[in-house]
């Protein structure tokens, strides 16, 4: 009884040194392949993005001269994606001899009309990329502008794109009140908490027609023409 013991042991650490030996062999072959082996990406494929072109995110990811695969790591790519303001997050993936991206672009809400840095909610930015974005014309109070930031999130980009300038204007009754020109001869009144009603536009301007006016939506939600 005692020597099938001693034989059953010897069986399980024959197994498990046979196992470690090949994970040792496998871990050795993958250096090599990292280290010596320079065998290029074949393609890459680009996905999510609308602000960035697919050769800004190549180069962002430095593998525009498309170096060796093996030594290409995907968490490496996302992390050097991930330092470009115009990207939130990404997902890097690879194939056979192919590396997939894809990304979560970040939202920019307007471009300050006094310094030329774009607003999104994580930071700003000033370049020389041209996004169709609001210009924000005067200064909203630092107790405001979070709120502010917010609100012009949660509007769709469409409508973002339409939208040509918008105006911090308060008035006696509402501290949070703005004032937006469109690009189609229209004009906005908005408080900060009925923002998304902007999202209807396309919609109430069809039951207004071809005339030119200013949409209320900051109390009462009409129009009226000019």
């Amino acid at each position: 009884m005692a020597k099938k013991q001693e034989k059953k042991k010897k069986r399980k650490r024959l197994r498990v040194g046979r196992l470690l030996l090949l994970l040792i062999l496998l871990g050795g072959i993958g250096y090599l392949l990292y280290r010596y082996v320079d065998i290029p990406i074949l393609s890459i494929k680009v996905t999510g993005n609308n602000i960035l072109t697919d050769q800004e995110i190549i180069e962002q990811a430095d593998l525009e001269d498309y170096d060796s695969f093996f030594s290409s790591v995907t968490l490496v790519i996302k992390n050097k994606l991930k330092k470009n303001f115009y990207i939130k997050d990404a997902k890097v993936t690879k194939g056979f001899l192919s590396i997939k991206i894809k990304v979560i672009e970040d939202k920019v809400l307007y471009i300050n009309k006094d310094t030329g840095e774009k607003v999104s909610l994580t930071g700003k930015k000033k370049d020389d990329k041209e996004l169709c974005v609001p210009y924000l014309s005067n200064v909203v109070p630092d107790k405001k502008i979070k709120g502010f930031n917010k609100a012009m999130s949660k509007i769709d980009d469409e409508i973002l794109c339409k939208m040509s300038e918008i105006k911090y204007d308060p008035n006696d009754i509402d501290k949070d009140r703005y004032f937006v020109y469109m690009d189609d001869g229209n004009s906005v009144y908005l408080t900060v908490n009925k923002f998304k009603k902007i999202n209807n536009y396309n919609t109430i301007l069809e039951n207004v027609g071809k005339q030119n006016g200013i949409l209320y939506l900051d109390y009462g939600d009409y129009f009226k023409a000019y």
